[in-house]
C-alpha cells in the first residue's frame, strides 16, 4: 500500500485522467475546483461536492476508473485528521454516521481547503434550491380566485387512414379528402 511519502503533490483538474474525468458525471454548472492524489486514487473536489475516484485493477484487462463515497457540501460535517495520515469525510445526514478516511500526502492542508470550501459550496446548495423552487411556482401558474370556473378542455386528435391529416375524435369525415373516419 502507498505511503503519505509515495503520494504525488496535488494534481490540478487539467492533469485529471481523461478516464476519470468521464467517470465524474459532473452536475448542471459544476466544475472542478481541486484534485488530490489517493493510496487508491484521486479526492476531487468540485464547487458542489468531494468525491472519490479510484481504479479498479482487472485481471487480464486494463483497469478502469470508479466511483467511490460521494460527500455533498449541503451535509458535509467538518473533515477530521486521522493520525496525521489520513482524512475522514462525513456526511451529517448519513446513515449510522458512516464516514470513510482518504490517504492523503498533507491531511491537514486537504482539510483546511476543504473546510474553506464547505461554505461557499453549501450556499451554492441554497442558491440552487430557491432556483428549483421558483421555477416550480412559475411552471403551476397563477390560482384562479375561490368563486372562479376554470373550464379545462383537451381536444383529442386522430390521423385519416387514408389521407393522415389530423381531425377531431367528433367529426364524422375527414376535412382534408372527405373519408369517413373508422
Amino acid at each position: 500500500m502507498a505511503g503519505p511519502d509515495d503520494l504525488e503533490a496535488p494534481t490540478t483538474p487539467d492533469r485529471l485522467d481523461a478516464g476519470a474525468y468521464r467517470e465524474l458525471e459532473l452536475l448542471y454548472g459544476e466544475r472542478i475546483a481541486r484534485c488530490w492524489r489517493t493510496g487508491l486514487g484521486l479526492l476531487v473536489m468540485t464547487n458542489l461536492r468531494c468525491l472519490h475516484l479510484w481504479k479498479k485493477p482487472e485481471l487480464f484487462a486494463r483497469p478502469e476508473w470508479h466511483t467511490g463515497p460521494t460527500f455533498f457540501f449541503y451535509n458535509l460535517a467538518a473533515p477530521r485528521v486521522v493520525g496525521d495520515r489520513f482524512l475522514e469525510l462525513s456526511d451529517e445526514q448519513g446513515t449510522g454516521g458512516a464516514s470513510s478516511r482518504f490517504l492523503v500526502r498533507d491531511p491537514r492542508v486537504v482539510r483546511d481547503e476543504i473546510d474553506a470550501a464547505r461554505a461557499a459550496g453549501r450556499a451554492e446548495w441554497i442558491s440552487r434550491r430557491r432556483e428549483v423552487q421558483k421555477e416550480l411556482h412559475r411552471l403551476r401558474g397563477p390560482v384562479a380566485p375561490p368563486g372562479t370556473t376554470v373550464i379545462v378542455r383537451e381536444v383529442v386528435k386522430v390521423r385519416c387512414v387514408y389521407c393522415g391529416s389530423l381531425m377531431s375524435v367528433s367529426e364524422k369525415h375527414c376535412p382534408e379528402c372527405g373519408a369517413p373516419q373508422r
